[in-house]
């Protein structure tokens, strides 16, 4: 079984040849392709040093440290970290600051979340007067005997690096993996955007202190960390964050209008007066259409006892009681009963076409490039699909969660048999 999304694809200094001779404008590409060869990387501190976003202590709040950096954490995901973003496996930000309100001349952007060997980043190009998506797939050191969630969900994963390669978003368009899917909506020659649901305070699902809620959120993460640096963030800047930083560099830089914004403000409020936002209900009916990426879950996502447990087997690892091999998997911390609303679980009662619609038109429409394979399996349009290429996706939707292959990926979504087969049903008509 082949499980690595990026399988087949071009590796190390061929694709970094690859990606340079594409002569990109942005400062990514200017500091990767400064040399005739690679740059060497070894752990994320040295991809963070490369691109000028190293983060250093600074207990006294001098202005002059740091000054060519701004980060901020938040603890839900609606993109490729969706099942494994939350408050212990936090993503983390680091951008180039946006101090006023003028635009940038050139930004950068690095996310990282610990779970799996990504990063992913994003630059404008001032010339071509786009953004250029990129992913560095690393290699952890435990990649030749087999990776532990310990591997990969401590601080062990951030260094230790055997080797990497940087992709742009034009070579993993066709990968489960694919950028532009969300940051090119409007599908090709459309204008690419950063995505940012939740652009306004109070920012229900970022580490915002500001907010009981949201305060509960960097108290978990700092309860499971404790000292310990996060993403090359020291644990003395994680309480000080603000998700600002970011909703700043997007307003300055003309994403200040969202596709499919969360207003966080107003659905608080809507809840308070009567258990339930229809502000988020029009959201999610949007993606139960497929005509949106899921927004982020109506409220706190997050089983305490499935956290509380998380948090704790993080501490004894930490101490040493605990040996990092026996960590068991961070990741599973939702609720049962929110898996639906962010759209991992289809919505119950759905027939095959709903399901079908729900869990995979995002990725298979009309408005994605038509060049890609997986546009042959239009979902918008599925009375004209090949008898073919259905049975392709039935083969697909029986194979196992882990296989690149697998249908819904395995990083978005999940059935249960019963609505496996509903799919299939509809796909044998």
């Amino acid at each position: 079984m082949d499980d690595d999304p990026l399988s087949g694809l071009p590796t190390g200094a061929a694709q970094w040849s690859a990606v340079c001779a594409r002569h990109y404008g942005d400062m990514i590409s200017a500091k990767f392709c400064a040399g005739a060869a690679p740059p060497s990387l070894t752990s994320l501190a040295d991809l963070e040093a490369l691109l000028g976003l190293t983060v250093r202590p600074n207990p006294n709040n001098d202005p002059t440290i740091n000054a060519n950096v701004r980060l901020t954490l938040n603890g839900e995901s609606t993109g490729l970290g969706v099942r494994s973003v939350n408050p212990i496996l936090a993503r983390a930000f680091l951008m180039t600051p946006s101090p006023n309100s003028a635009p940038n001349a050139s930004y950068q952007v690095l996310a990282f979340a610990r779970g799996e060997p990504l990063v992913e980043l994003v630059a404008n190009d001032p010339a071509a007067q786009t953004l250029r998506f990129f992913l560095v797939r690393f290699h952890p050191a435990c990649e030749s005997t087999g990776c532990s969630n310990g591997d990969l969900q401590t601080a062990a994963i951030e260094s230790g690096w055997t080797g990497y390669t940087l992709y742009d978003d034009r070579t993993i368009a066709d990968t489960t993996l694919d950028c532009l899917n969300c940051h090119e909506p409007g599908g090709p020659g459309s204008k690419r955007i950063l995505r940012m649901q939740e652009l306004a305070n109070p920012w229900a699902h970022w580490f915002y202190p500001e907010r009981p809620d949201t305060l509960q959120i960097v108290q978990d993460f700092l309860a499971a960390h404790g000292g310990e640096s996060y993403a090359g963030i020291p644990s003395s800047l994680v309480m000080p964050s603000r998700p600002a930083a970011l909703t700043q560099l997007l307003q300055n830089n003309g994403f200040g209008t969202q596709p499919n914004v969360f207003d966080t403000l107003k659905i608080n409020t809507e809840l308070a007066a009567g258990g339930t936002s229809a502000t988020w209900t029009g959201l999610y009916a949007q993606a139960l259409a497929g005509q949106q990426i899921p927004p982020p879950y109506v409220d706190n996502p997050y089983d305490r006892t499935k956290e509380q447990a998380a948090i704790t087997a993080y501490q004894q690892v930490l101490s040493g009681s605990l040996p990092r091999a026996q960590l068991p998997d961070l990741r599973d911390t939702f609720l049962d009963s929110a898996l639906a609303d962010m759209s991992i679980r289809p919505k119950p009662g759905l027939d095959g076409k709903g399901i079908l619609v729900q869990m995979c038109q995002m990725c298979h429409n009309a408005r994605l490039d038509q060049t890609l394979s997986r546009a042959r399996f239009n979902v918008e349009q599925l009375a004209q699909v090949s008898r073919a290429e259905k049975d392709t996706a039935i083969q697909r939707l029986q194979l196992p969660p882990a296989d690149r292959h697998a249908m819904p990926p395995a990083r978005f979504h999940e059935l249960s048999a019963a609505e496996r087969q509903l799919a299939i049903d509809e796909l044998m008509k």
